[in-house]
């Protein structure tokens, strides 16, 4: 796959195709089993470098995009709304994009866990693993304002603040030393593409905007992952939950015990790392591991 040119004009990796209904950035990477990975809420595709280059190096091919308004993929439009069945049709749709028709291992950060199980249990076919890391599982789920209302009122908080926050000089430059300081710092640190990418996606308007309406539809994509578990089982493959533990010894025992009863609702079994929720970039060798031996690799 050919590199594009950001808007200065400088290449970049992966490319922007249409794919379905939007115009994505799309990175396909290495030879061998496919693993379609996906990003946690409010992150780019760089955000993924570390693990996914030893991944590669230990033999996949690692697939991952910018859902839509993230990184390099086109701005979501006026009152969107997330959907899992909008998600887990895109995840079908780059595969397919890609010619890629084995069953494919799927890993999901955060939030993105939930795509990941919607697309297994919709698509067991082309599903051949299932890895969460430190997913989001919802024990008592709750709703008092409707989804559509809640992105409906983020797309309104940034069309109000947005050209008030322009006039104020943000988003700032060096947006790249902001990200560096606010997340964990991979084993080799953050080298300059890093910084750059940083510096052109990390923390602007389309970033931020984005966030919060994807952060306002998570209930509603919960519930439809909810109704979903009732009629459509997950396929027979190996399932791992890996937990991220940090933080005070009361806290790590409340979220260990909610990661274990995630990993029992799925059938699979846990894996813990000693690290903060960014475990991508804080100890992505560790997960490179559990990801290779889950796979029997």
């Amino acid at each position: 796959m050919a590199s594009d040119a950001d808007s200065d004009g400088v290449p970049g990796p992966g490319v922007t195709r249409v794919i379905g209904e939007y115009r994505l950035h799309v990175l396909d990477e290495g030879r061998g089993p496919p693993l379609l990975l996906m990003a946690a809420l409010g992150s780019n595709w760089f955000d993924l470098d570390p693990l996914a280059n030893r991944l590669v190096a230990r033999g996949w091919r690692v697939i991952r995009y910018d859902r839509p308004g993230y990184g390099r993929s086109i701005p979501v439009p006026a009152g969107h709304l997330p959907t899992l069945t909008g998600e887990v049709a895109r995840m079908s749709a780059v595969l397919d994009a890609l010619g890629v028709r084995q069953p494919t291992v799927l890993v999901g950060h955060s939030m993105a866990s939930l795509y990941v199980e919607g697309f297994a249990r919709t698509h067991p076919s082309r599903t051949a693993g299932v890895v969460m890391l430190d997913g989001s599982y919802v024990m008592l789920p709750w709703r008092v304002v409707p989804g559509r209302w809640r992105a409906r009122n983020a797309h309104r908080l940034m069309d109000r603040f947005g050209p008030i926050a322009r006039r104020l000089g943000w988003p700032p430059r060096g947006r790249g030393q902001l990200r560096t300081r606010i997340l964990p710092t991979p084993p080799e640190g953050f080298d300059a593409a890093q910084r750059y990418w940083g510096d052109r996606y990390f923390g602007g308007s389309m970033m931020v905007r984005t966030t919060l309406v994807e952060n306002a539809a998570f209930p509603t994509v919960n519930a439809t992952l909810r109704r979903l578990r009732r009629y459509a089982p997950l396929p027979p493959v190996p399932v791992v939950v890996v937990a991220a533990l940090s933080g005070s010894p009361v806290w790590q025992q409340i979220w260990l015990a909610k990661q274990r009863r995630y990993a029992a609702a799925l059938g699979g079994r846990l894996r813990t790392v000693a690290a903060r929720h960014f475990l991508v970039l804080e100890v992505p060798e560790e997960v490179a591991e559990l990801i290779d031996e889950m796979h029997g690799r």
